[in-house]
């Protein structure tokens, strides 16, 4: 009997994730998107840590905005940013820290729970570093059965390591694809790898690159202010159309 415990045990414990952690893929698969693959990870995270549900969300430099979910969330929970110090995701994004909430009902983030009836009983949230700073957020909920413990806390903060990992490789993907963007970093630097993988790690300034490129590109062309106008209108049209797109799909 006490051989079955001990086994019993060390089937949820740190070697039994770390197993598990293991068996996920090594980035290999494509994904068109940083959005997708959050999809997937928040599955496989799900399944790891016997999970009720799972989130991702990344830092677009003003807040968090959740990017991918897996279990019961409302789809509200997609509009609008989470700022520093706001519940648990605000708090890890503020320290930079791995938070473990072993028991939410009785702990000082309950209060500012979104949705606490779908929240379970035990969190996990690890950040999702790059170069220092916080690029994202992990979060874990469950713990029915038992509240999660310190061991699957640095799990899931391995797995954030690799979960960083591949969102740094479909960003990078997303550069070489595009002739535009190569051309774009050519005159604004020297072609060289480390161009390169910088504007794969900060797209918000990759982003303004491109649209001043852009404009240099169609002044140089002869359009006229009235002619860059309406392209940039373009733009913010398809914009539009896409986030709409979105909404229609969220459930």
């Amino acid at each position: 009997m006490i051989k079955e415990k001990e086994s019993a045990m060390a089937s949820t414990g740190p070697e039994r994730l770390i197993e598990k952690l293991a068996l996920i893929p090594d980035g290999g698969e494509v994904f068109h998107g940083v959005a997708p693959l959050l999809e997937r990870w928040c599955a496989r995270l799900a399944e790891v840590f016997d999970a009720e549900g799972t989130s991702a969300m990344v830092f677009d430099g003003e807040g968090l905005q959740l990017c991918a979910h897996y279990g019961d969330l409302p789809s509200v929970a997609y509009r609008g940013r989470i700022k520093q110090g706001e519940g648990i995701a605000g708090h890890v994004l503020a320290l930079g820290k791995p938070l473990l909430v072993e028991n939410i009902e009785a702990s000082e983030f309950f209060p500012q729970a979104r949705y606490p009836q779908n929240q379970g009983k035990s969190f996990l949230s690890v950040p999702l570093l790059r170069d220092g700073l916080v690029a994202g957020i992990v979060n874990v909920r469950g713990g029915f059965g038992q509240p999660y413990k310190t061991h699957e806390l640095q799990a899931l903060s391995i797995a954030g390591l690799l979960v960083e990992r591949d969102i740094q490789l479909v960003q990078m993907r997303g550069v070489l694809r595009s002739n535009f963007i190569t051309v774009a970093l050519e005159k604004a630097h020297r072609p060289d790898l480390n161009a390169m993988v910088k504007a794969a790690e900060d797209p918000g300034k990759l982003a303004k690159l491109l649209a001043r490129s852009f404009y240099r590109e169609l002044r140089r062309a002869g359009f006229a202010s009235t002619q860059i106008i309406m392209a940039a209108t373009e733009i913010i049209s398809g914009l539009g159309t896409s986030l709409r797109d979105e909404r229609k799909k969220s459930p």
